[in-house]
């Protein structure tokens, strides 16, 4: 989880590991996905947007 750049999860909540690890690993967590396992696949880049949960296709300016 160190290389990452952002943790993704299908469940999870506020206080679930991947929260407190992106936490102190200084990374953006969105938990409570639904369906990302059958939506993101590997080697695509995303952009995670922790603050507001949003996770956006490709390498974008989050403002």
């Amino acid at each position: 989880m160190e290389k990452a750049g952002a943790i993704i999860t299908v469940e999870g909540g506020l206080t679930s590991h991947a929260a407190v690890v992106g936490l102190s690993l200084g990374i953006p967590v969105v938990v409570g996905v639904q369906n990302c396992m059958e939506v993101l696949e590997d080697g695509e880049l995303f952009t995670i947007d922790g603050a507001t949960g949003q996770i956006y296709k490709g390498v974008t300016k989050v403002l």
